[in-house]
């Protein structure tokens, strides 16, 4: 089998190949902490009401 004669992952490809799979996680997690935060505030407002 013989290699492209461009590499998939080059110095140029790299970063962009990096920003594209950091995105989805950072996304998640940003939910992630979103999601926990309005439940934290779901069980103080339970807490305080009764």
């Amino acid at each position: 089998m013989k290699y492209p004669l461009v590499t998939l992952v080059n110095d140029f490809t790299f970063s962009f190949l990096g920003f594209w799979f950091c995105l989805p996680v950072g996304l998640l997690l940003l939910l992630l902490i979103i999601w926990l935060r309005f439940l934290l505030s779901q069980d103080a407002n339970i807490l305080t009401a009764s």
